[in-house]
């Protein structure tokens, strides 16, 4: 009578030590997840930046990523992350584009209600002429100062999203809704604040369009 197939690899497994089987098992697992491929969220002053998120059922991907500092020091404020439904260094055909896309702030150095609304403050003097936006339609003006009113302070660790969608801009903020308009072109507005003709830096632009600098 012939012994059965792989009996003497059947034999060497019930003669190897638990401690060598366990080893050995060890060491396939460390293989296959080396074989895995890494994540690719970025990392920028000690902020993780997510490579996707998630808007409306909808994946975005990041379309790039940027530091913003201020005065001479170059004190670091926050991290700011632009998502698109596929990538673009356009900034004209972003801002017409339908959406969703998001602009994701990861702040990094604490700011009063008052700081926060200084910004704002500084983006409608630049897209509306002067800080009360007379150079912008009424309605878009209106929404504005919404918006400017319901600026809150921010802490080092909280995160600000502005969404924009082809009905809908929304703010969000710690991961919960501040406040929404049905005004898309405020939204574009807020992201022209970024990435348009007068952004708060040509680099952080840049970075945020995925341009080699």
């Amino acid at each position: 009578m012939t012994s059965p197939p792989n009996s003497s690899a059947l034999d060497q497994h019930r003669t190897t030590p638990p401690r060598r089987r366990l080893l050995a098992a060890g060491l396939m697992l460390l293989a296959t997840l080396a074989l895995a491929p890494a994540s690719r969220a970025a990392s920028m002053a000690g902020v993780d930046v997510p490579d996707t998120i998630s808007v409306d059922g909808k994946t975005l991907v990041l379309n790039g990523y940027g530091l913003r500092t201020l005065t001479f020091l170059k004190v670091k404020i926050y991290v700011a992350a632009l998502y698109m439904p596929k990538k673009s260094s356009d900034a004209q055909a972003i801002l017409a584009s339908p959406g969703p896309k998001a602009l994701v702030l990861h702040h990094i150095h604490s700011g009063s209600k008052e700081q926060v609304q200084d910004r704002y403050k500084e983006g409608l003097k630049v897209n509306c002429g002067d800080e009360q936006g007379n150079g912008c339609p009424a309605a878009l003006r209106t929404d504005y100062m919404k918006l400017f009113n319901a600026a809150a302070p921010v802490a080092e660790g909280d995160i600000t999203e502005y969404v924009v969608t082809d009905k809908q801009f929304r703010v969000i903020f710690n991961g919960k809704p501040v406040i929404s308009f049905a005004n898309v072109e405020l939204g574009n507005m807020i992201l022209a604040g970024f990435i348009g003709p007068h952004p708060p830096s040509a680099d952080l632009r840049a970075a945020l369009l995925g341009v080699p600098q």
